[in-house]
């Protein structure tokens, strides 16, 4: 089995990874780089004219052969999820098959015409057989399928830049994956997406949450709020500076009591503040991602599940979450030994599903690999 290749693109942190996972799941990682640069906010890069160089630089200083097939890890920024049901009535029972439903997500695609963006792939919340629910069809026996489809979208303007930055850095074909996505799906536990699952994804200056059902998102926002805004807020709140807001971030503790107090060496000497004040200007900005939360959560769900490098640096951040939510939270990360992060779930969601592309021998990978260029 040949190596993956995979750029991971977070709002503030680029990661080039390569190695291979094999058929027990166990993964080999031969390469690593990880590179602060400026991002992007609200799907605009803050440095454009510096992307270039920011991505060569996190590949070249991986070592190693040039990447010949590159997968890349697109950000919610830059992707839209669109769904559409799709009812398909076959003549007599008779066996799914990969080719139907490949038929089934070519009839439920209605996307091809837009101007803006390219469907990278599409996925199903599951599907209704003559025997009820399942998340994998195939091989079953039905008269009908009925499936709600979702289309992952990506700008045609990050393909196209991305695409000619990852060819000067030697890769000969790119293949764009939904990060988040990847994630959802790969990570978290089939039997927790065919009930349903909340999963939340908090970065450097983005958060996304979506209703995971089977493959698919039933429903999907993003805001442009992340870790970085709560050493901000501290910041000006509290009249420090924002080296000294990330120094206090490292204190911060939820569960402390309002009358406790946190000591900080600052430009101006140790300087005390109050846990009731420093706590309420975290818990405030939390409040705002907990509401991103709401906006695809259903009522029948129970549990929401956390990852991404956002919320690290705060001690009871996903308990108050989960709280404020009447959910049960808890972190997730890749089960990769030296790499068992939550800001390691995107590299390792879109690697793990990079390799079922390249092993192109399930469901999951030929949707993968419907790359519209």
């Amino acid at each position: 089995m040949k190596e993956v290749c995979l750029l991971d693109i977070g709002s503030g942190k680029l990661v080039f990874a390569s190695g291979r996972r094999s058929e027990k799941g166990v993964y080999t990682v031969s390469r690593f780089s990880t590179a602060a640069y400026d991002g992007f906010y609200k799907g605009q890069w803050m440095s454009e004219d510096k992307l270039g160089d920011d991505v060569r630089g996190v590949v070249l200083s991986a070592g190693g052969d040039a990447p010949r097939v590159l997968y890349v890890g697109v950000p919610c920024d830059f992707l839209e999820y669109r769904n559409n049901f799709v009812r398909h009535v076959l003549p007599s029972a008779r066996t799914v098959t990969s080719g139907l439903i490949d038929e089934i997500y070519a009839r439920g695609n209605l996307f091809g015409s837009d101007k803006d963006r390219t469907v990278i792939a599409s996925a199903a919340c599951g599907f209704t057989l003559d025997g009820g629910y399942v998340v994998d069809p195939i091989g079953k026996q039905t008269s009908s399928v009925e499936c709600t489809v979702t289309y992952i979208l990506c700008d045609r303007e990050f393909c196209s830049r991305i695409e000619k930055i990852a060819r000067s850095a030697g890769a000969d074909k790119i293949c764009f994956v939904s990060a988040f996505w990847a994630e959802s799906v790969r990570l978290i536990d089939e039997d927790d997406r065919k009930r349903g699952a909340i999963v939340l994804d908090i970065g450097f200056s983005t958060s996304s949450a979506a209703y995971v059902k089977g493959d698919g998102f039933e429903a999907h926002s993003s805001l442009a709020v992340g870790g970085a805004h709560i050493p901000g807020d501290l910041s000006q709140v509290l009249g420090i500076s924002y080296g000294e807001a990330e120094r206090l971030c490292g204190q911060i503790n939820l569960g402390f009591a309002d009358d406790e107090t946190y000591m900080l060496d600052t430009a101006r000497g140790v300087v005390s503040f109050g846990a009731d004040k420093a706590n309420g200007i975290v818990k405030a900005r939390l409040d705002d991602i907990a509401g991103l939360v709401r906006s695809v959560c259903p009522e029948s769900a129970d549990k929401l599940f956390v990852t991404g490098g956002g919320l690290l640096a705060v001690k009871g951040a996903v308990g108050y979450l989960g709280n404020s939510l009447g959910l049960n939270a808890e972190m997730f990360a890749p089960g990769v030994p030296m790499y068992s992060k939550p800001q390691y779930s995107s590299v390792f969601g879109t690697f793990d599903a990079a390799d079922k592309i390249e092993r192109s021998n399930t469901v999951l990978s030929r949707l993968l690999d419907k790359i519209r260029r």
